[in-house]
């Protein structure tokens, strides 16, 4: 049997991770699921009940029969900085060492207490003096041993950590109905409290940013507010509701659905601004907050770029489907292992 890995993802409302076997283009989805969590067991990427978590990974592992127990970990809070940065070129060691003096004055915890990484993002000149273009991500050494502990406790060996919206371009650079297309694209994971934006030209990140406390968990509030139902049956009934479709349920979700699409906007055009020879020209949404229909032409009517779902990386399975979507990022992070 070919070599298998196993990506994930731990987010709001579930725990999420697929295994895929094979490398590259050859590489494909063997399992995939989710196991739902109990509110308030994860709360802006931080893990308030770790024990209810580790019960919903050991329940995950029971129920889809992973092969492996060896896992890559996706880290995507809104505490993770992520920043490119310009410095003069130096040697990929030196250059790692540098990290830790970019960050001293940015983290608000000590660098000894962080873990720092970096990806290179191409080299230039400027006044004849030769640079290099680095995406610096650092985040608190503690979030994510937490993760590691709760993950270690549900029997599983943790192999890596990898930046999650990292996993989103790897992710749509694989999808068939995307590889290999020119020009730069914004890739959205629209999650439960959080909308991550990940810009790319040809899977070189340029931009990324976590937008915290906004996700599919504002149309569920927004709706729950206008019914009185608890939010278990605004759930549900948010998941059902089609955005053009003219019922007040529909109505209301499409309202709050305008805020998350406002944010989109607004983040590509912060990006643009900053890098405005290297504009998107195209969004791809994910994410269980981005699943509603209509939702991918209310982002293409708000932002002015066509705009479409990623397809789910589970669509080859006999019960895959649209609620696969929130598998992306375990797809993207299993595609991170080198052949």
């Amino acid at each position: 049997m070919p070599s298998t890995v196993v990506g994930l993802d731990i987010g709001t409302s579930s725990v999420r991770a697929v295994e895929v076997s094979g490398r590259g283009r050859s590489a494909k989805v063997r399992k995939g699921g989710r196991v739902e969590l109990p509110a308030g067991a994860v709360e802006g990427g931080q893990l308030r009940n770790p024990a209810e978590v580790t019960k919903a990974v050991r329940r995950l592992w029971h129920e889809q029969r992973f092969s492996s127990k060896d896992v890559r970990i996706g880290v995507g809070s809104g505490s993770v900085l992520v920043r490119p940065v310009e410095l003069d070129w130096m040697p990929a060691q030196d250059l790692k060492k540098a990290m830790r003096y970019l960050v001293a004055d940015l983290l608000p915890v000590p660098v000894d207490e962080a873990n720092i990484d970096h990806v290179v993002l191409g080299e230039f000149e400027r006044d004849d003096k030769r640079m290099v273009r680095v995406l610096l991500v650092a985040t608190a050494r503690d979030g994510v041993d937490e993760v590691v502990r709760a993950v270690q406790a549900a029997g599983l060996r943790p192999v890596a950590a990898d930046l999650a919206p990292l996993a989103l371009v790897r992710a749509a650079m694989h999808n068939p109905g995307v590889e290999g297309r020119a020009g730069t694209e914004a890739v959205v994971d629209v999650g439960a409290e959080k909308i991550s934006v990940i810009i790319h030209s040809a899977g070189l990140p340029r931009f990324v940013r976590v937008i915290p406390g906004i996700g599919g968990h504002t149309l569920t509030q927004a709706l729950s507010e206008a019914t009185g139902e608890d939010a278990a049956t605004s759930e549900l009934r948010k998941r059902a509701a089609i955005l053009d479709a003219p019922d007040q349920v529909s109505a209301v979700v499409r309202l709050a659905a305008q805020r998350l699409a406002n944010e989109i906007r607004d983040t590509l055009r912060f990006y643009t601004a900053a890098d405005a020879d290297n504009p998107p020209d195209r969004v791809l949404l994910t994410g269980l907050g981005a699943a509603n229909r209509g939702f991918a032409e209310l982002v293409a009517a708000t932002t002015g770029l066509p705009s479409h779902i990623l397809p789910a990386p589970t669509a080859g399975r006999r019960n895959g489907g649209s609620q696969d979507i929130d598998l992306t990022v375990s797809y993207g992070l299993c595609l991170g292992v080198p052949a």
